[in-house]
């Protein structure tokens, strides 16, 4: 499925990152080598997400827009 992506986009493994809430999406990007990012309100926890192949892991949506240096101007948490 990533892959099918990545080619309709034309875009390279390196130049996409994968956001995934389970270890099969970590499994899934590591296996054509999409860097991942885990996100932990979902299926797995931090350390399961980590241990198969997660970046880094965040906790909501707010905290990914960080990890990636562009901060949202309003938390949703709010």
């Amino acid at each position: 499925m990533l892959e099918e992506i990545l080619t309709d986009l034309d875009t390279a493994p390196e130049a996409a990152l994968m956001v995934g809430d389970t270890e099969y999406d970590m499994q899934m990007s590591g296996a054509i080598g999409v860097p991942a990012v885990g996100i932990e309100h979902g299926v797995h926890t931090r350390e399961r997400l980590l241990e198969h192949g997660a970046l880094a892991c965040v906790a909501d949506l707010f905290e990914l827009s960080e990890w990636l240096g562009l901060p949202m101007s309003q938390s949703p948490r709010s």
